[in-house]
């Protein structure tokens, strides 16, 4: 009898008129699969990654248009990065002096990109997860190109400001390219893509700043904003031709537009923004411009902090239907929070290190621009080196949570030992850059690939989005935070150090604070054509305030170590994604004609 039953259903699977006729309920327990349950069951795949990468582990070969994607993605750090933080952010003292004689309120330009992105990353990885990646990433290219159209006609420092927050908020929007190139490339290659990225910041990341003075010196600074927008309007055209995903995510396709917008998280987005804009704003004017007593810095940074938190109160209540922070991914402790502890600790040093590299080169050992270029190179290599060495080999070693504790660790130790550093060690110094500067975008691409392998494709988005929230918080709190120790620091000790130096020579002690003034803006020469100190007092003077700073900046250093050493230790704790390394794509471009024989009808998050 089961075997006549087996024959029935054999019959009926072979004939097609037959199983035409048959409901959607009989299919079912005859065992025939129906379009709804295939595409249900791939839905319920992607929504567990692990589940897709272990029972769809099937050696795929993308199209030429696929990789063409891929390419041009990647491209997407020159305008995002390369030319802004690299390019930029080196040279704004000089943009600033060129343009209103003085640096007064300089720092706002690199403020500005730094909130415009902190606020874009996680609204535009939500967006992204609900209406898709290729009109959020376009968008966030063409904002690109116009920061740089503004910043090379700009003729003021509100206009330069104006782009460099509208950079920022551009490369927080274009920075989808992450939950991008991971959904197009087998996941045992994610790692891959990510380091493919940070291979497109290495002209910039070790000459940038040498080209940044080169040519503000010989032709006009101009150039970087110039050569900015050229590589953007190659980055969207390339974009715009290649990377056609899916027009609907699956997880919403169902629902309706209007639906969904409805159902988008308006408070948790205020409440972000605003905290981050106030915070950030009070950071910035206790640090630069205001005392930190005042009650307007005060009020800013308690308000913005009350509105921060409340956006995490806000969509962990459950009230929000598509929160920008959802809850169940911060309950993930080992595959999702540990991940954001560290990035935000190697965030909060390396974004540090990018200010205060140059200040402690520019204090120790020289103040001509062409020489400083020369003395960063260390840094930027190091950067490279991590980025897209260690990063691109990360799926090669395995054990991705002992490449992250021991990357976290080094850059713990190496800061620390940046402390050792004096006027007299420049060798020690520039080794130490280089190996503290490895790890953090080694850390960067262990993070975002191993992130997009624990949470299910339906929110990758705002996954990576907050990965690259936290990355960049966390440099706005570390550059002010040691910022603060330095300027403390050094205003307290250049008089004793100074004093200690010229009044064994015979210098009067009231003339001291005249010296050190005159010192600090460069007027050594009129010092001595006027008489007011000899070559002797000058010479010991200056090394003096060069140990000075050496000894601010060795605070500042110190300060980083209780920090590095509690996420090396939660590092140890990250659930290890190697296992997970295997072929399956999650999506396949439109574009694509066949995978391996399989027609590629654009499976999507």
């Amino acid at each position: 009898m089961a075997e006549q039953q087996q024959d029935i259903t054999a019959d009926k699977a072979d004939s097609p008129t037959m199983v035409e006729n048959v409901t959607p309920e009989t299919k079912q327990s005859l065992g025939i699969a129906t379009s709804q349950s295939l595409e249900e069951d791939s839905t319920n795949i992607e929504d567990d990654p692990h589940r897709a990468a272990l029972q769809e582990d099937r050696h795929q070969k993308l199209p030429a248009k696929t990789w063409a994607a891929v390419f041009f993605l990647g491209f997407t750090f020159q305008p995002a990065l390369a030319f802004s933080i690299l390019g930029v952010f080196p040279i704004i003292s000089v943009i600033a002096t060129d343009i209103q004689g003085s640096t007064t309120n300089s720092a706002w330009m690199s403020s500005g990109w730094t909130l415009g992105g902190t606020i874009a990353f996680a609204i535009a990885g939500r967006i992204s997860d609900i209406f898709g990646r290729r009109y959020v990433l376009l968008f966030g290219q063409s904002l690109l190109i116009v920061s740089y159209i503004i910043g090379a006609t700009g003729h003021t420092l509100n206009q330069m400001i104006a782009a460099m927050a509208i950079s920022g908020f551009g490369t927080g929007m274009a920075l989808v390219n992450y939950p991008a190139l991971a959904e197009i490339l087998p996941y045992r290659y994610r790692a891959i893509g990510f380091a493919w990225t940070e291979f497109n910041l290495i002209p910039m990341s070790i000459f940038g700043s040498l080209a940044g003075h080169a040519l503000a010196k010989n032709v006009t600074w101009r150039w970087i904003f110039i050569l900015g927008a050229i590589t953007g309007v190659i980055t969207l055209v390339g974009t715009a031709l290649f990377y056609w995903p899916p027009s609907r995510p699956r997880a919403v396709s169902h629902i309706p537009r209007r639906t969904l917008l409805k159902e988008m998280d308006y408070i948790g987005f205020f409440l972000y923004a605003g905290g981050l804009t106030m915070l950030l704003a009070g950071l910035y004017q206790g640090s630069n411009t205001h005392s930190w007593a005042t009650a307007k810095v005060i009020a800013l940074i308690i308000v913005g902090a009350v509105l921060f938190i409340g956006c995490f109160v806000w969509d962990f209540s459950g009230l929000a239907k598509r929160p920008l922070f959802p809850l169940y991914m911060f309950k993930k402790f080992r595959e999702f929070t540990v991940l954001v502890i560290c990035i935000f600790v190697t965030g909060f040093c390396y974004y540090a290190m990018t200010s205060l590299i140059p200040q402690e080169l520019l204090h120790l050992f020289s103040s001509d621009p062409i020489r400083l270029g020369l003395l960063q190179l260390a840094a930027g290599t190091g950067n490279v080196f991590g980025g897209v060495v260690m990063g691109g080999l990360l799926h090669k070693f395995k054990h991705v949570h002992l490449q992250l504790m021991i990357a976290v660790g080094m850059q713990t130790v190496f800061m620390a030992l940046l402390s050792l550093v004096t006027p007299r060690t420049t060798a020690m110094c520039l080794a130490f850059q280089f190996l503290a500067t490895v790890p953090f975008a080694w850390v960067t691409v262990g993070c975002y690939t191993t992130v997009s392998l624990h949470i299910p494709q339906r929110d990758l988005g705002v996954a990576h989005g907050s990965i690259g929230t936290f990355r960049f918080l966390g440099g706005a709190i570390g550059s002010t935070m040691l910022n603060i120790i330095i300027n403390s620091k050094s205003t307290e000790v250049i008089p004793s150090y100074v004093a200690k130096a010229v009044l064994p020579l015979g210098y009067p002690a009231s003339s001291i604070p005249k010296l050190i003034a005159a010192l600090a803006a460069g007027k050594s020469k009129q010092l001595l054509q006027t008489h007011a100190a000899t070559p002797a007092v000058v010479a010991a003077a200056s090394n003096a305030i060069k140990f000075a700073w050496a000894y601010a900046f060795r605070q500042a250093f110190l300060a980083t170590i209780p920090f590095g050493v509690i996420a090396t230790c939660v590092a140890f704790f990250i659930a290890d994604p190697s296992k997970y390394f295997t072929h399956h794509v999650a999506v396949h471009l439109e574009t694509d004609k066949k995978v391996e024989g399989v027609e590629s009808k654009a499976a999507n998050v």
